[in-house]
């Protein structure tokens, strides 16, 4: 009996954790995060200030929250992805390129579909970037996603006895940066351009193919 109330308490306070994280997600892409006041999210989601600041510190803090959520939920869609791809099995090198190009090209589309989330993160970076604590924790949490991507790399190789031949989480920055590049391009390009098509029908296959080599293969 003595736990229910605590167990209700934690609830309630995940509960609450929710609204004003989906309610961020919603007024941060409306406005930016520079021009949210804290009243805004808190009038979105239906909660006091006091409910704001018994979970988050700052609107920085928030957005974090919401940047790790969005992260994760966007590796999970890429692991998807690369499980519809390989279900097929991979039996060549020509296979193998037209693999990477489907999953590079489906992993384009679905980050370069969202304008909004690219603005707001490097609208975040930049601020981040001016505060050493701020800067300390997005960089965990960029590690934090580098290495989540590493380990979905490595399951991928390991399904067609493949393996790196570069370091694993410097092989995911460059790889990343191709869809930073692609982000970029489109966000000061007209919508309808598609001149950064090869980015993910050349470039980033070859670089995949550059980075591996048969798990057998002699040291």
């Amino acid at each position: 009996m003595t736990d229910q109330p605590r167990q209700r308490e934690t609830r309630r306070r995940a509960q609450t954790r929710r609204r004003l994280i989906d309610a961020a997600r919603e007024v941060f892409s409306e406005h930016s995060i520079r021009d949210t006041p804290v009243e805004l999210i808190c009038e979105t989601a239906g909660f006091s200030r006091g409910a704001f600041y018994s979970n988050f510190d700052t609107k920085e803090d928030l957005f974090l929250a919401v940047y790790e959520e969005e992260m994760s939920l966007r590796v999970q869609k890429t692991r998807a992805i690369v499980d519809d791809v390989l279900v097929a099995g991979v039996a060549d090198r020509g296979s193998l390129h037209e693999a990477i190009v489907k999953v590079g090209t489906a992993c384009a589309e679905s980050l370069i579909a969202d304008q909004n989330w690219y603005m707001l993160v490097t609208e975040f970076r930049a601020h981040a970037l001016r505060h050493p604590h701020l800067r300390k924790r997005a960089g965990e949490s960029l590690e934090n996603l580098t290495d989540s991507i590493a380990e979905l790399l490595h399951e991928a190789l390991d399904r067609l006895n493949l393996r790196l031949v570069v370091d694993t989480r410097d092989a995911v920055r460059a790889l990343t940066s191709v869809y930073e590049a692609q982000l970029e391009h489109a966000a000061f390009s007209d919508p309808s351009s598609s001149t950064t098509k090869p980015l993910f029908t050349q470039i980033f296959p070859r670089m995949v193919e550059s980075f591996i080599e048969p798990a057998d293969s002699a040291d």
